[in-house]
């Protein structure tokens, strides 16, 4: 079984990013620095943020051994109107690029999200999700992944806030006939954040994601140990150093 909690977890981070319909001015922001990964490599960046009202436009340089690497982000709001935008455009040292669309809009207690991915080949996948507002702290999703193939994977989940973070859990089923469970949960400490995946198989094959990411002086590091149905596990390190 491959982890895949990417096609499967995907709807509800796009929901927190799409549904967060404001923000406070900020003004134009330049920072730099480089990031350094357990496997040796290295690599500068440079960013530019501009932020006011309804909008926040983030433009990043990454400057690699192959060539540079740049990604645009910019996300447009109306918090009256309970709509927002994310418009993403990467581009390759080879000048490829592939783009991520995502809109969403609030109606009453829910949120309609929905998203679609075209890569460096051209080929596209969609994501659609409803979230709906159950109770105090309680989000219920209902989504569907199409992958490029056009094979589909349908989710039913629910969200539940904590002191310190959140609890997802849920299950899907795919249009080839597999099934099994999914959970999501994120810890939040001082300077500190631990978040935890795992998905689980009919078949009680399991796998499991920990993206472990602390904050000290002008640094960020970042540990990510990703345990595989046979039970092997591997961890990457990767520490960002920002510019003083």
């Amino acid at each position: 079984m491959r982890w895949s909690s990417q096609c499967i977890g995907k709807g509800m981070a796009g929901m927190v990013v799409m549904v967060s319909l404001g923000a406070a001015w900020g003004g134009e922001r330049e920072r730099s620095g480089k990031t350094e990964t357990s496997g040796g490599r290295t690599a500068g960046f440079e960013q530019e943020i501009d932020r006011g009202k309804g909008f926040k436009d983030r433009s990043t340089t990454v400057q690699t051994q192959g060539g540079n690497w740049n990604r645009n982000v910019q996300d447009h709001w109306n918090r009256g109107a309970g709509a927002a935008n994310r418009a993403v455009v990467t581009t390759a040292p080879n000048g490829k690029t592939a783009t991520v669309q995502q809109t969403a809009v609030r109606n009453g207690n829910s949120v309609d999200v929905n998203s679609r991915r075209t890569g460096y080949d051209g080929k596209t996948s969609d994501w659609n999700q409803t979230l709906t507002r159950t109770g105090s702290g309680t989000v219920v999703g209902q989504g569907q992944y199409t992958r490029q193939n056009g094979n589909t994977i349908d989710t039913q989940s629910t969200t539940l806030r904590t002191t310190d973070g959140h609890v997802t859990t849920g299950k899907y089923t795919t249009s080839t006939g597999k099934s099994g469970t999914f959970s999501d949960q994120v810890v939040n400490h001082d300077r500190s954040r631990v978040k935890t995946e795992s998905i689980t198989s009919s078949a009680g094959r399991s796998a499991d994601r920990v993206v472990d990411t602390n904050r000290s002086g002008n640094g960020i590091d970042r540990t990510v140990t990703t345990t595989g149905p046979n039970g092997n596990s591997e961890t990457h390190t990767e520490t960002v150093t920002l510019d003083k």
